[in-house]
């Protein structure tokens, strides 16, 4: 066996494989085309959102729902402290049977406040009027929602959370056929028990419930808010 010194294969030349000729050589190159004729460039869509994008649906989850509302803006107010981060205007609410309930004062709320009165009136606030009235609801007097002031009207008070958006008022229901429960009247024992299985229900779905015995302030509405509270903001406060 003949074994060469290494110095000796490093020098040998390798066997070399010729170059491909271009397919194209020989061929004159075309004329690079006129800036005119360039084509234009492509806009491309906007990037989809990243999976843990934020991306505010409420208003559209409440339509989803039946709900009839429209998104508003509350314009500059004499306190730069009240503002509403989504407000919607509701007209209506719908029941899972197929009904609807006016709210014809139109209030404006936030859309969160308007999501969870949704629930609240459908889940929670209708079962409680069939059992306890024997009939259905078609109407809910809330007033505005929506009010630029301090707790109570009381100067120097803290801000209201009316002025966020953040609360909403029920002092009647109209049942079909038109019959009008106002709340703070209460005619007989029946009636003190809905009031307040009523509230129990609303501690469940806001996180302030008042009325009629809290204070003179409520003596005739249940007053409802999603007002932070709490180390995580979920704390309740029902009376």
């Amino acid at each position: 066996m003949l074994i060469l010194p290494l110095g000796i294969l490093a020098m040998a030349p390798a066997k070399a494989t010729p170059p491909e000729a271009p397919r194209d050589a020989g061929q004159p190159l075309p004329p690079p085309r006129p800036a005119e004729l360039a084509p234009a460039p492509v806009s491309l869509p906007p990037p989809a959102p990243e999976s843990g994008a934020t991306v505010n649906d409420c208003p559209a989850s409440l339509l989803a729902e039946g709900a009839t509302l429209n998104k508003v803006t509350i314009g500059a107010q004499s306190d730069s402290r009240c503002a509403i981060a989504d407000p919607v205007r509701i007209e209506s609410l719908a029941l899972r049977g197929g009904q609807r309930v006016d709210l014809p004062d139109r209030p404006t709320v936030d859309c969160a406040v308007a999501q969870t009165l949704a629930h609240f009136v459908d889940e929670a606030l209708e079962p409680l009027v069939k059992g306890t009235f024997n009939a259905s609801m078609v109407a809910l007097e809330t007033g505005p929602g929506f009010e630029c002031r301090t707790r109570d009207h009381i100067a120097g008070a803290k801000l209201s959370e009316h002025a966020n958006g953040l609360a909403i008022d029920i002092a009647s229901i109209t049942f079909a056929g038109g019959r009008v429960y106002h709340v703070g009247k209460l005619a007989d024992e029946a009636e003190r028990g809905f009031d307040h299985a009523v509230r129990a229900a609303a501690c469940g779905y806001f996180h302030t419930a008042l009325g009629p015995g809290a204070d003179a302030f409520h003596a005739s509405h249940w007053h409802l808010d999603l007002e932070s509270r709490g180390r995580n903001g979920e704390s309740k406060f029902c009376q």
